[in-house]
């Protein structure tokens, strides 16, 4: 599911969205969430994942998909947000490196 709103900055609009998968992020969907974040990424400012309702069970396959949305965000005025990202996704995001703010995922529950 996504969400998008426009928020007024002081050099035009921005356009936010947010993605919030829920599941296991795996194979196929982690395709999917990849098509729509290079879609989302071609329209909007900011695009948000929260994974606070997601499993990640291969970290290295969604950070290594993630490289190209977050290329695409990259540039002024724009970000890929990661929230809910757990230890082992923060590692390998670190670890191959690219344009990906994160978030992690809380540790007091």
């Amino acid at each position: 599911m996504s969400v998008a709103e426009v928020t007024m900055h002081s050099d035009g609009v921005w356009l936010t969205a947010m993605l919030r998968p829920v599941g296991e992020l795996a194979g196929r969907t982690i395709e999917r969430l990849v098509d729509d974040l290079i879609g989302l990424a071609q329209k909007a400012n900011i695009v948000v994942v929260n994974l606070v309702g997601a499993t990640v069970p291969t970290p290295a396959a969604l950070a290594r998909a993630l490289r190209h949305p977050g290329a695409m965000l990259s540039g002024p005025n724009q970000a890929l947000l990661l929230v809910g990202a757990d230890d082992h996704l923060l590692r390998e995001l670190e670890r191959i490196g690219g344009d990906i703010a994160t978030v992690p995922a809380s540790t007091t529950g």
